[in-house]
């Protein structure tokens, strides 16, 4: 459920105490960050005079998450012609008139090259968004003061990644909290069930995961990554790459050595069937010839009965004449046997 809060007109655009100056020295055009010891000639820059006003130094994990966000979203935001300026000047009217400056850890606006070195109310609309990164300083500062401050300046989405606790400890998990406004009504925006925050002017979805925050394509879905990760990534990718190279060379090798071998099989074979075919007409041709050998055989065979039979009858006929000899009285005179 969306929780609805009303902005009065004006809200959040007094006079800075620290940055009051006394009527006398005021002039129309004088910028509220002027110290009040200046009367003339005062430095028009809106970085100049920067005292008790500074800002938020970079390094630590303030430093580390802006620069964090910046990387991962630069291309993305770039692409759907946006941009984050960081720790940049906004410069704002109170109800006064009085031109002050604040630096938002995170302003988002339409792209452009090169980016404003101060982003002024004067000349420019309202930021797409501001984002803020707790610190033990500026807890109180992020998560109230500024509710009102950004969406009375007419800021439509505020951004609080509350990251550190105000006794300077690092929040695990980080919690975020998103704010929108709409008319005069501003709504804190509770996260979807997967514990995600979508920012449309970015047309991306933010999560704190732990002590990570995961950044996503809210149309696609695919998970954005920041130089470091997509170079771990491409690491592994070329490791897998070099790794997958390599077993496909020894794969490669070990094919040739197969194909060697199979067609050193293979002319083995041919050999064996040559010899195989070789002996197989030797075998028809002893075949044939025992066959022949055979059939002669048979003809001996035959032609030896023959011969045989024709001496027993040559035998038996020569006994017939020698009985009908001796029955005439005539020695025939035959062998005894």
């Amino acid at each position: 459920m969306n929780t609805a809060l009303k902005i009065p007109a004006n809200a959040g655009l007094a006079d800075p105490p620290a940055l009051k100056i006394t009527e006398t020295v005021r002039r129309a055009d004088r910028p509220g960050w002027i110290p009040a010891d200046i009367i003339y000639d005062w430095d028009t820059c809106p970085y100049a005079y920067q005292t008790e006003e500074k800002l938020m130094p970079a390094g630590g994990l303030h430093g580390q998450l802006l620069a964090y966000i910046m990387e991962i979203l630069r291309i993305p935001l770039e692409n759907r012609e946006r941009m984050f300026l960081m720790d940049t000047f906004m410069l704002y009217r109170n109800r006064k008139g009085i031109k002050h400056r604040i630096a938002p850890d995170l302003l988002l606006m339409p792209f452009r090259f090169p980016p404003p070195s101060a982003y002024d109310l004067d000349r420019e609309p309202p930021p797409l968004a501001v984002v803020e990164v707790t610190s033990p300083k500026s807890h109180l500062k992020d998560r109230k003061v500024n509710i009102p401050f950004y969406t009375g300046l007419g800021v439509p989405t505020y951004l609080v990644i509350d990251a550190v606790t105000p006794r300077a400890q690092l929040r695990n998990p980080f919690v975020l909290h998103l704010w929108r406004k709409t008319g005069r009504r501003v709504r804190k925006i509770r996260p979807d069930a997967e514990g995600r925050l979508l920012l449309p002017e970015m047309k991306i979805s933010v999560r704190a995961e732990g002590q990570r925050l995961i950044f996503a394509d809210s149309v696609t879905g695919e998970i954005l990554r920041d130089t470091g990760q997509l170079y771990i990534e491409n690491e592994q990718l070329k490791t897998a790459a070099e790794t997958a190279e390599k077993k496909a060379v020894k794969e490669h090798r070990r094919a040739e050595t197969a194909e060697k071998k199979a067609v050193k099989e293979h002319r083995r074979a041919e050999t064996a069937e040559k010899k195989a075919v070789k002996e197989h007409r030797r075998a028809e041709t002893a075949e044939k010839k025992a066959v022949k050998e055979h059939r002669r055989a048979e003809t001996a065979e035959k032609k030896a009965v023959k011969e045989h039979r024709r001496a027993e009858r040559a035998e038996k006929e020569a006994e017939r004449l020698a009985e009908l000899l001796k029955s005439a009285g005539i020695d025939p005179g035959l062998p005894k046997t």
